[in-house]
């Protein structure tokens, strides 16, 4: 027998059903609720003969093949799970468990699922996954029915997060179905975040359950740092494996290739978020001050984990240093596994700094927002590279971030921002890299240096970068500086006398971080109180 059935799995508004809430529980337990319905309960929903070794952990056992089983699951990663099964009629009972389970278990949540027949023999497995993804889900994805919700007969109570009707008390509030299933799903997400935060139990912290308890600590106002970052060109990787195994014959190489490649891609993530809590955790340790201060909280927390699509939530102080460290981590990670042609893989961050109270909905569009922006200067300057956008919203944001810079960020002279930054510069970007941003930052709060407590003085530079270069220039007449700071890595000329390079200003970001940031690498190798005081 030659003819099989794949089917494909995705989701539908993922976006709006893990981060609509405002209550970091009910976002931890959406995420958990995507990851069960997209893996464990996917194998629990598949016919008796499969080749999954362990449902827990999703592993599979590379020796058994849909040729004497009823299903073979191809892979599960990059948001999409992937299976093949041997008649249609057992395609169909499983999608019938699948989403009846998730029907019950995780309300609200919408899977979408497609199925298509091929010939083993005849067609290449490659292009039909590329065509049951790009065209057949796509357009269940576009023509689906819309959910319509029956909102209450008779006198109802909403719920407090959703303002659907209420069918359960949670700690004392109405909650839905849909909020009741994410607050259990947080529990059953336990042994899965410590997988990557085993640190935490080492160092006896307690993870968080509330936004405040991550953005708070003694005499701080309660910013916390909302960071997504993504990898680079993972598409375009999918492509090339299917590219080199374009006949039926290269079928069973196919998914070996494509297996390993989604097996190393989710390995790395992984070890990234784990370099990442490492680096909060001996930060805590080298300053007992610090820890004492977060009250025994770790003040970060991953939300969505397991691939290259990673966000966490921390103390906004703790953003760039920890989205640096991902960026690092996972490029490292990656740089010599065949499975990325022994070529480091790149990927960009967005990091959106947000009082704790802050719409937590918006502050994750913001953050995708930014690592878009990350992206899209690597596109424009024909770059290979990671690359990471910040942006501090201390009050409401109206606009897009195009049309939030262009409204404040935006002067007669040009751009106040140097944002996004390359990780590290390049021949066409020599300038505008996390170290330069980094050199200055370093520059402004050092300790005894020109700048530490000058804050009158910082205040009148920052509205004379306001007004251009000529602005600049009085400004060091003024205060008779022979020039601002300068950063070594800088591969440019002239900027510490005007504060410009061409149209974009080189100092005003670095200003704006002097009180939002915390150099977390810094203090986990010295332990310096005294210097981790000054930065934060």
């Amino acid at each position: 027998m030659s003819e099989y059935v794949l089917t494909a799995i995705d989701t539908a508004q993922i976006q709006s059903y893990v981060f609509g809430s405002n209550r970091l529980k009910e976002n931890i337990g959406a995420s958990e609720l995507v990851e069960l319905a997209t893996h464990q309960w996917v194998y629990a929903a598949l016919p008796p003969q499969h080749n999954v070794a362990d449902a827990a952990t999703g592993e599979l056992d590379d020796r058994l093949t849909i040729h004497s089983l009823e299903a073979e699951v191809l892979y599960a990663g990059g948001g999409n799970t992937v299976i093949l099964f041997s008649t249609l009629e057992l395609a169909r009972e499983f999608t019938g468990r699948l989403t009846r389970r998730v029907l019950k278990e995780a309300p609200g949540l919408e899977l979408v699922v497609a199925h298509r027949c091929f010939d083993w023999e005849r067609d290449a497995l490659a292009e039909v996954v590329g065509q049951t993804l790009g065209v057949d889900l796509a357009r269940k994805k576009q023509n689906r029915n819309s959910s319509m919700p029956l909102l209450g007969l008779s006198v109802t109570r909403p719920c407090s997060s959703t303002r659907m009707v209420a069918s359960q008390i949670v700690e004392g509030r109405p909650v839905s179905r849909e909020i009741y299933a994410k607050v259990d799903g947080r529990l059953q997400g336990q042994a899965r975040l410590e997988s990557v935060t085993s640190r935490v139990k080492q160092g006896k912290w307690r993870i968080p359950p509330d936004f405040d308890d991550l953005g708070r600590f003694k005499g701080d106002e309660g910013d916390i740092a909302v960071v997504h970052a993504d990898g680079n060109g993972m598409g375009k990787r999918v492509a090339a494996i299917a590219a080199r195994h374009r006949t039926p014959g290269q079928n069973r190489d196919y998914i070996a290739a494509i297996r390993t490649f989604s097996r190393c891609l989710g390995a790395a993530a992984t070890t990234a978020l784990r370099k990442v809590v490492d680096l909060m955790a001996d930060a805590l340790l080298a300053d007992a001050d610090l820890a004492d201060r977060h009250r025994r909280n770790f003040p970060l927390r991953p939300i969505v984990f397991g691939g290259d699509d990673v966000t966490f939530v921390c103390h906004g102080r703790y953003g760039l240093s920890l989205a640096v460290c991902y960026l690092e981590a996972f490029e490292e990670a990656t740089q010599t596994d065949p499975a990325f042609d022994h070529k480091p893989a790149h990927a960009c961050a967005g990091v959106a700094v947000v009082k704790a109270h802050y719409p937590f909905a918006r502050a994750y569009r913001l953050s995708e927002q930014l690592c878009r922006s990350a992206k899209q200067m690597l596109v424009e300057q024909n770059i290979e590279g990671s690359a990471l956008d910040w942006h501090v919203a201390m009050s409401g944001i109206t606009g897009s971030l195009g049309e939030i810079r262009a409204r404040e960020y935006t002067v007669q002279s040009g751009c106040l921002h140097m944002r996004p930054v390359l990780l590290r510069g390049s021949a066409s970007v020599p300038w505008r890299t996390w170290p330069v941003f980094k050199a200055i930052l370093d520059t402004l709060v050092e300790e005894q240096g020109a700048w530490s407590g000058r804050r009158n003085k910082v205040k009148a530079l920052r509205e004379a970068l306001r007004g251009g270069k000529d602005a600049v220039v009085e400004f060091l007449h003024m205060f008779q500086l022979e020039a601002l700071p300068k950063a070594d890595p800088a591969n440019v000329v002239g900027y510490e006398k005007t504060g410009w390079v061409g149209n974009r200003c080189v100092y005003f970001d670095a200003i704006e971080m002097m009180d939002l940031f915390a150099d977390l690498p810094q203090i986990a190798a010295s332990g310096d109180v005294e210097a981790e005081h000054a930065a934060l």
